[in-house]
């Protein structure tokens, strides 16, 4: 009798294992490309990813879509799926509600923004600014200085090759400055006394200095002004600009934050369609999904700037106290210990 027992304990023992190890578990997912494509068939990189950590575990599964991050969200916190699959970032308000996984990836927020061409009267404008202007006269009135000196002690002894008269002096004393400092050298005047030589030589030692900061002044000048950029390339250029961002409310008050006008999208998709219909100035988005979407034939008209905005951590989302979650954790680590998931991501990007 007691053989029979134990013969029925090991007999419901593994019927028990074995219906535990077929269990089906339900997995939603939500979002958009990369890490989730539309289509008749379930891709992206979230997919190769969780492909991977149910191999491991050994999972089977039944996949559900959800129109949005939120509305999965909302079935993990009812308990009507296992975990969530996404783009989902990790924040303080949502993991009031349900549990995060271990990020599975870190990113950062991108601008991107079409190319603003300078006008004709923009690219010379630079010209006629005050620190031009004024760069310009400062030199004037050294040469003059210098050429009245070089007159002082050396032109008015050489009337008949100078000029009789003190203006005329003068003018040969900055021309002679003019063609010192540019290292022309025509010969038609040079210093003969010794105080000369110590005017023109200073002259000749200062002339250095001066064209060095002088031509350094005038293209930093065209430079900056150049880059009083148009083209929006940093958060802090969006001062009355339309940017559409995602439904996040650290984000839109950051554009508020500069006077600009958020607009909320649910998708990268919606965004990128607002920015080609020039309803909006700006897209604020992931990195990852305005790279995949940034297609080649609008890379001469857009301009991507990774400006480090605000750092993004994605996790997978499950039940509170769910048991799925540390085993989904380990292995989400492994992954990224052997740079599988690096690996992932890049290789979606390049697709596009």
């Amino acid at each position: 009798m007691h053989r029979y027992l134990c013969f029925f304990l090991l007999l419901f023992s593994f019927l028990s294992i074995a219906q535990t190890n077929d269990e089906i578990i339900r997995v939603g997912y939500a979002g958009s490309a990369p890490f989730v494509i539309e289509g008749e068939n379930e891709e992206g990189i979230v997919f190769d990813i969780w492909k991977e950590i149910a191999f491991d575990l050994n999972l089977k599964y039944t996949l559900q879509e959800y129109a949005s991050v939120e509305a999965g969200i909302e079935a993990a916190k009812n308990n009507e799926i296992a975990i969530l699959l996404g783009p989902t970032t990790i924040n303080e308000e949502r993991a009031e509600e349900i549990s995060f996984s271990q990020p599975y990836y870190n990113t950062e927020m991108a601008i991107l923004a079409p190319v603003q061409e300078l006008t004709v009267w923009e690219k010379v404008s630079p010209i006629f600014s005050k620190t031009f202007l004024f760069a310009v006269l400062g030199l004037l009135l050294i040469l003059t200085v210098v050429g009245f000196l070089f007159w002082l002690v050396e032109g008015r002894k050489f009337k008949e090759d100078y000029g009789e008269r003190i203006h005329q002096g003068i003018g040969s004393g900055i021309w002679l400055a003019i063609v010192t400092m540019t290292t022309v050298g025509y010969g038609d005047y040079s210093p003969r006394t010794p105080a000369g030589r110590v005017v023109m030589g200073s002259w000749m030692i200062l002339s250095l200095i001066l064209a060095t900061s002088f031509v350094a002044g005038i293209a930093t000048t065209l430079s900056l002004t150049a880059r009083e950029d148009k083209t929006i390339t940093s958060i802090q250029q969006l001062d009355g600009k339309k940017v559409a961002v995602p439904d996040y409310k650290k984000i839109m008050d950051r554009v508020r934050n500069v006077d600009g006008q958020p607009i909320a999208v649910k998708t990268v998709s919606e965004g990128y369609k607002l920015l080609l219909e020039k309803k909006v100035d700006a897209l604020i988005y992931d990195e990852i999904p305005l790279e995949y979407i940034f297609s080649d034939k609008e890379k001469d008209h857009y301009v991507l700037s990774k400006k480090k905005i605000e750092p993004q951590y994605y996790g997978f989302v499950f039940p509170i106290g769910s048991n799925l979650k540390r085993k989904v954790d380990l292995e989400i680590i492994h992954l990224q210990d052997t740079k599988e998931i690096s690996h992932i991501v890049e290789d979606w990007i390049s697709r596009n």
